[in-house]
């Protein structure tokens, strides 16, 4: 492996759709006063087709780098970043730039601007907690589709082909098995898992957000979803990019051509990102 530090220079910036250069981000405990602080001191890349895994023990800010990454949380000192941007086909500004520049957006409190590349440009399969218990398995994913204007008939094949893609639905001889129609409250914790994935994809994101996947699958199930969701964001999305937050190494090292090393900072309540390493 060698360091994304060092990439060559030859690489072209048009394939960057997320980067973040400087970051400081302060977590403060109202009731202890305790505060914990997240450090990002070297350029973050992700470019189209990366697969990101972020990667490091509990405690030490992975999820909420991702939440600052997928606009989930502001920064609490966006004037004093470097660099954050994002690439999408729709995230243009006047110019025809294609990056939407994050930290002027967040300095000038442009929310309607974030809600909109989050909306349309993002996709999150959490841990837990963001699919809607009022709806079935079909709904629940159908929902990115809705709130981007995709309607009728592309929607429903969309829907059909992920929960078949995810193993949400199959027949086998007389073994009629489909969740499509169950409400997600319904649901054991893995199939909630790949209810969530399906859901983070249906709208053809730039980039998804996938934090602790083992969480409520074993290493072979994790395994598997993972697989499909790499095949279907390659075939279908047009190079989008992945950032996987785990504490399992071997995964990571399964399914990441990106590892971005985050530990705890000795003697003090911070994290920091270590190391960030990309396959050539």
């Amino acid at each position: 492996m060698a360091s994304a530090d060092s990439a060559s220079s030859s690489d072209s910036d048009s394939d960057i759709v997320l980067e973040l250069d400087g970051l400081v981000q302060r977590l403060h405990d109202p009731q202890s006063g305790a505060e914990f602080v997240v450090e990002v001191d070297r350029p973050l890349q992700v470019r189209q087709g990366d697969f990101v895994a972020i990667f490091g023990p509990s405690g030490c800010g992975k999820t909420t780098l991702l939440t600052v990454l997928g606009l989930l949380r502001q920064p609490s000192s966006p004037r004093d970043i470097g660099v954050f941007r994002i690439r999408g086909s729709r995230a243009t500004d006047s110019s025809g730039c294609p990056y939407v520049d994050l930290k002027e957006a967040w300095c000038r409190r442009q929310h309607s601007l974030i809600e909109h590349i989050r909306r349309s440009h993002i996709g999150f399969a959490l841990q837990s907690g963001e699919l809607l218990a009022s709806l079935t398995v079909a709904e629940n994913i159908a929902v990115p589709m809705h709130l981007n204007g995709v309607i009728g008939d592309e929607r429903r094949q969309r829907v059909r082909d992920l929960v078949d893609a995810f193993g949400l639905r199959r027949q086998t001889g007389l073994d009629h098995y489909d969740l499509s129609r169950k409400r997600v409250n319904k649901l054991s914790g893995g199939e909630y898992q790949r209810v969530s994935l399906a859901r983070a994809i249906a709208h053809r994101p730039s980039i998804v957000f996938v934090d602790e996947p083992t969480a409520a699958l074993n290493r072979e199930m994790a395994r598997g979803a993972l697989e499909q969701f790499r095949l279907l964001e390659a075939s279908g999305s047009g190079g989008a990019a992945t950032i996987m937050v785990t504490h399992d190494e071997e995964l990571a090292n399964e399914f990441a051509n990106v590892i971005v090393r985050m530990a705890p900072v000795v003697g003090r309540p911070a994290g920091r990102i270590t190391d960030i390493l990309r396959r050539s």
